[in-house]
């Protein structure tokens, strides 16, 4: 079992936070509001209300043996900042920040810290690449409500064109790609025309609830 801290309960922090609980590491999540504490201290192994920018808590409260901390301080560069260099300061093993903006990740990257995530950055970079990619993984989250999968043509579909199948008017869903696995070959937003054939996979997007249903 590993051990992290997580400080910042904004979304990220959070999700971050519930996940790595969820996966049966011990996680301490820190904020300075009592709401976001009372939100998330049932899923995690200890929640306190704490200043990240004051470094007698952080001494007291995070082990130098800790495996990661992730800092994610909303809009506080400040604060981000601050807890970084205290963190260094320590020889903490590895310490992950969220960025706001790109000047903000080069201070963080002068300060020394391991990892640096521009969150909605890094994730368009990493859907561009998925989506072009043969190795597609089958689930891309988008956001809480919409995502991209992959998943087997059903059978019925085989030998009918993207326009017959009508994925979009019957479960308001759009094929943004067709991988042709025998061939290993990708094709990214085949026309209308296209024909499905054997052994080959699409790539749709919609609502997850509308992706459930076409599933089922």
């Amino acid at each position: 079992m590993k051990q992290f801290v997580v400080i910042g309960l904004g979304n990220f922090g959070l999700n971050v936070a519930k996940s790595l609980a969820s996966k049966g590491n011990q996680v301490l999540a820190i904020d300075k509001d009592q709401d976001r504490i009372d939100e998330i201290k049932d899923d995690v192994s200890d929640a306190i209300i704490a200043d990240a920018k004051n470094v007698k808590v952080l001494n007291e409260f995070i082990p130098a043996s800790i495996d990661a901390v992730i800092i994610s301080i909303g809009e506080n560069m400040e604060a981000s900042i601050l807890a970084t260099r205290y963190l260094k300061e320590r020889k903490i093993k590895r310490i992950v920040v969220k960025a706001i903006n790109d000047n903000h990740a080069k201070i963080l990257e002068l300060m020394g810290a391991d990892d640096i995530i521009l969150p909605e950055k890094d994730m368009a970079l990493s859907l561009a690449q998925k989506l072009t990619s043969a190795n597609l993984l089958e689930h891309i989250p988008l956001t809480s409500e919409f995502s991209i999968v992959e998943v087997a043509a059903p059978e019925d579909f085989i030998g009918k064109t993207l326009r017959q199948i009508k994925l979009r008017s019957k479960y308001n869903l759009l094929v943004i790609a067709v991988k042709n696995v025998l061939q290993d070959k990708f094709y990214l937003m085949p026309e209308a025309d296209f024909k499905l054939v054997p052994d080959c996979l699409i790539v749709i997007m919609g609502r997850r609830e509308d992706i459930e249903k076409f599933k089922i």
